[in-house]
């Protein structure tokens, strides 16, 4: 009886483990789910708010001609950010993305709007989206910029801080061969120019 009730004893702690286990696998594959999905969120939401910004950014500015007289007017894109407190007084940029007057995507990184103009003709600007995770990076180097059967970006340069790893995709507005490095970016190419990390950026040029 007493060998019995050992072997019923030792057959019980292994049952035991043996559902500890399976739930540990369980557990696991939860978290990882529910991580890959807030990572889809997330570069979800990145892309839209790059979208909608550039979108209320054209819509306001966009017969002006030149938007040194208006959104630039005295302004820096630098520390002391007045374009970007600027955009959040005005309620030009989505409210989610203003924070004590700078501007945030939903990666948790800086967003920055500065001007530029080739021969200083002011007529385009800069959507600078820094500390892109590698899905963030890759989405919105796939995001779609035509609205209304035009496009409205001049070129994107990514991670352009970094000689090299510097990649530029030009738009049809740039005469030449420009090999693939070309609008629209195809997966295998957003894939290879953005970095594994958490830190990305993306330089949007539009008109």
């Amino acid at each position: 009886m007493k060998r019995f009730k050992f072997s019923q004893s030792g057959s019980s702690m292994i049952e035991m483990l043996g559902v500890l286990t399976v739930a540990g696998m369980l557990g696991f594959g939860i978290l990882k789910t529910i991580s890959a999905v807030h990572g889809v969120f997330i570069q979800n939401m990145v892309v839209d708010e790059a979208q909608d910004l550039q979108k209320r950014i054209s819509e306001r500015f966009r017969f002006d001609g030149n938007y040194n007289k208006t959104l630039f007017n005295n302004k820096s894109c630098n520390d002391d950010d007045k374009v970007a407190k600027y955009l959040c007084d005005e309620k030009i940029a989505p409210f989610s993305m203003c924070s004590n007057g700078k501007l945030y995507h939903r990666g948790g990184g800086e967003v920055k709007v500065c001007q530029y103009g080739d021969n200083n003709q002011y007529d385009k600007y800069r959507i600078v989206f820094r500390g892109l995770s590698k899905r963030s990076c890759v989405a919105l180097a796939q995001a779609d910029w035509v609205i209304r059967k035009k496009s409205y970006i001049y070129d994107m340069s990514v991670n352009p801080n970094d000689e090299s790893k510097k990649t530029i995709i030009y738009s049809n507005y740039y005469s030449g061969d420009h090999g693939n490095n070309v609008f629209p970016v195809g997966t295998s190419k957003a894939m290879e120019i953005c970095n594994n990390g958490d830190d990305n950026t993306i330089q949007l040029t539009f008109f």
